[in-house]
């Protein structure tokens, strides 16, 4: 067997050491892989061993194509189509399909983050649907905006969100509010009662 030399220092003083890292990847979830390390015991020298760059990448696209799968069957179950989804993206028949299906077929990176954004916002769809009209973006991202509003409302109760707007010659400005609603607490002491607030 053919001695390994540390790079940094020349000595023949390195051993292999094996160990697992965590690899994720969003929508697709998270694995481990053993990757390899040339361990100097003369300088200390700690560096990759040449074949980890091929376990990680192997890895990597497995995840990459879980996530495409996984972020294509949530948007399917949200109700929309492959079909619906390629004529308001414009991408040729059977595309969608193909990323799903064929195992072969490796996404490019630019198709799984589309599909990604399109599933954190799934409304980007509708945009696209509206051939991208300005007008209409703006009224759908509004209209999504106040729908998560209500949604944090109804699941936050014990916050109150508030909201107004005006316009002035050159702006118009959109207020937010979402507080904690105080609830007042009464402290006894002796003959005495006080009222704070948290």
């Amino acid at each position: 067997m053919e001695k390994v030399i540390c790079t940094y220092c020349g000595k023949d003083a390195v051993s292999i050491e094996e160990h697992e890292i965590e690899l994720s990847e969003p929508y697709g979830g998270s694995s481990t892989v053993k990757i390899k390390e040339k361990v100097c015991s003369h300088c200390g020298f700690v560096e990759d061993d040449d074949s980890n760059d091929l376990v990680i990448q192997k890895e990597l696209s497995m995840l990459k194509r879980i996530s495409m799968v996984k972020v294509l069957d949530e948007l399917n179950a949200m109700g929309h189509t492959t079909a619906s989804m390629e004529r308001a993206l414009g991408l040729p028949a059977r595309t969608i399909a193909r990323w799903k299906n064929e195992r072969s077929m490796s996404p490019s990176a630019s198709a799984i983050a589309l599909m990604r954004i399109i599933r954190t916002y799934p409304w980007v769809l509708a945009v696209a649907d509206m051939q991208f009209d300005h007008v209409a973006a703006r009224k759908i991202l509004l209209q999504h905006a106040a729908k998560e509003l209500v949604k944090i409302r109804a699941e936050h109760p014990e916050y109150t969100v508030t909201s107004s707007a005006q316009k002035s010659e050159n702006h118009l400005e959109l207020f937010i509010k979402v507080s904690k609603e105080s609830i007042p607490e009464t402290v006894s002491s002796g003959n005495y009662v006080f009222e704070s607030l948290r």
